[in-house]
């Protein structure tokens, strides 16, 4: 027998997604393909079975391979922390990884914020934050139309939509043409989301606000990153000021490669002044 049998999978819903790596061996091919992923999928307990891919491009598209399906098509539900997210697993992705940082968003927004999420997607950080408070509104930036699609219908399915307004097209344009100002934003894009700064602290009030700012970092120069990602906010920020600046780490993300969050706190002028007094 092989040793490409996976030992681990992904399920959920009624899907399972089996590692890239699952079945590549010849010995597979002497065994007919829709009898192969039938056994595969009732062993493992599913209608669905996908075996996964890379996630490319900028509009983080998923290259994922359906290897028997149902009539249920490409929808899927995911329920995590009591929220329902809906989307189409051949065109929008997801991160397991993910789930405490999903988690925390919904612990630092604070009632009443208004909140920006630049690269929403289905809507990640977007419904964890509004769950977390009825007083808190958001828009939502995104480009993806499929994302776009599955964001719609998840704030409707978890009653979020009268908190919501979502921005279709590339944030970098929309959002400069609105008149925002914002108390926190997400900056969720991998593998980098520094080129969005200046958008976001565009988008703040003069009092400032928090950048929450999603990067790959080497694990051992978070220090060197957290300074060159203060320079371009400074270099970006006008009247505005570095207050703090944590690190979060999310997950690895690969060998030596860890995904991490910033969050830096941007004081305004008259609260700079007031500290150093």
């Amino acid at each position: 027998m092989p040793h490409d049998v996976p030992s681990k999978w992904e399920k959920f819903d009624d899907v399972a997604i089996i590692p890239n790596k699952s079945f590549r061996d010849e010995f597979w091919e002497e065994i007919p393909s829709d009898v192969l992923w039938r056994e595969v999928a009732i062993a493992i307990g599913v209608q669905r079975l996908y075996r996964k891919g890379e996630v490319d491009g900028p509009k983080r598209k998923p290259e994922i391979e359906l290897l028997t399906g149902s009539s249920r098509g490409s929808w899927v539900i995911r329920k995590e922390n009591g929220i329902r997210y809906g989307y189409d697993i051949t065109n929008c992705m997801w991160s397991a990884g993910n789930v405490n940082e999903r988690r925390r968003m919904g612990e630092v927004a604070k009632p009443g914020e208004t909140v920006l999420d630049l690269f929403a997607g289905i809507g990640y950080y977007t419904l964890p934050i509004l769950k977390s408070s009825s007083s808190i509104n958001l828009i939502a930036c995104e480009w993806n139309q499929a994302s776009i699609e599955s964001l719609h219908w998840n704030l409707s399915e978890n009653g979020l939509e009268h908190q919501c307004t979502v921005i279709e097209g590339d944030c970098t344009e929309t959002v400069p043409k609105l008149s925002l100002q914002v108390d926190r934003a997400v900056l969720g894009l991998l593998p980098d989301s520094t080129f969005a700064i200046p958008t976001a602290i565009g988008a703040f009030g003069p009092e400032g606000g928090v950048l929450h700012l999603h990067a790959l970092s080497n694990s051992k120069e978070y220090d060197s990153q957290s300074e060159e990602i203060k320079r371009k906010i400074l270099d970006s920020s006008g009247e505005f000021t570095i207050g703090s600046l944590d690190v979060v780490r999310v997950k690895s993300y690969a060998p030596k490669w860890d995904h991490v969050v910033y969050d830096i706190v941007l004081d305004g002028r008259e609260a700079s002044m007031t500290q150093g007094d």
